[in-house]
């Protein structure tokens, strides 16, 4: 039978390229450096190939290194995911879920939904990470995060995932309540405004861009591109930006006195809401309960209608 690497070989592998260098992986993984070194000696002798090597900074991969890496990240995920699974199964409140979402449900219903989610689970450890899928669909491969929700983006391959489609939700563009441009019939009213963009340019926030530019930006258009809502909103209060966002937007308690929608003729497309997770890897039971509870959340939000 082949010899094959153990556990924690691949964790001192995975913490050198984390770390840089074998002094901080070794401190880190409460380790002595030789012992450290010859772990990695003994993980490369049993491959047969050399994976590190001294750089100017550090510890750098070698190709060989670099082939290897994702594939530790994807196993060593893939076992802690199976044991935390196997402790939710024996105690139901228990576990770990880290999931990804886009901004509009990070900055509005997600904070009391965890929270509530939260007291009924009080040992169960939740993280979320906000961003746009092409922002995220790398942890997601690797196994990082247990599932995602937000607006698709067609142009990346779903093969390897599991994909449900939940909901289509309207997007308008929003004005500070007062601005001079806030009572626009038309798009070519706004030529010369200010504008804040996803700094996403692929996907529905590409296709939004080419709605608002069809003939391309000129050189009196003003667009500061970026991922914060905090930003967004800041931009649009105190400097007369104007930004694109799901009409939900409008209803955030903390802005919506503030804020108003430019009532342009023109329709802007609608995006299409997912949710997703690797097939091979699944749903821990934590993470099925949560997740209901979090579509349910965004549905309410993103379509109007009462939970």
């Amino acid at each position: 039978m082949k010899e094959l690497p153990k556990i924690n070989q691949l964790r001192d592998f995975q913490a050198i390229i984390h770390y840089g260098n074998v002094r901080a992986a070794a401190q880190a993984l409460f380790k002595t450096q030789p012992a450290m070194t010859k772990s990695i000696q003994e993980l490369e002798r049993i491959l047969g190939v050399t994976l590190l090597a001294r750089g100017p900074q550090g510890m750098v991969l070698t190709e060989m290194g670099r082939v290897f890496e994702p594939r530790v990240n994807t196993l060593l995920n893939d076992l802690e995911r199976a044991v935390d699974e196997l402790h939710q199964l024996s105690e139901q409140s228990q576990g770990n879920v880290t999931f990804g979402c886009s901004h509009l449900p990070a900055f509005s219903v997600l904070p009391s939904l965890i929270n509530a989610f939260q007291e009924k689970n009080p040992s169960a450890n939740i993280t979320i990470v906000e961003g746009q899928l092409c922002e995220l669909i790398a942890p997601i491969r690797l196994g990082r995060l247990d599932f995602y929700i937000g607006i698709e983006s067609p142009e990346i391959s779903m093969n390897e995932f599991t994909v449900e489609s939940c909901f289509n939700t309207e997007f308008c563009i929003i004005a500070k309540k007062g601005h001079q441009l806030s009572n626009c019939r038309s798009l070519s009213e706004l030529k010369g405004a200010k504008w804040f963009f996803p700094s996403t340019r692929s996907g529905y926030f590409k296709g939004l861009e080419d709605f608002i530019f069809p003939n391309g930006k000129e050189d009196k258009n003003i667009v500061i591109y970026g991922d914060s809502l905090v930003i967004g909103e800041q931009l649009t209060l105190n400097e007369d930006y104007l930004f694109i966002a799901p009409k939900a937007t409008l209803e955030i308690s903390s802005i919506k006195d503030l804020i108003t929608r430019v009532p342009i003729k023109e329709k802007l497309p609608d995006a299409l809401y997912i949710l997703l997770y690797r097939q091979q890897q699944g749903l821990t039971p934590l993470a099925r309960q949560l997740i209901d509870k979090v579509k349910q959340a965004c549905f309410c939000l993103l379509t109007d209608k009462n939970q």
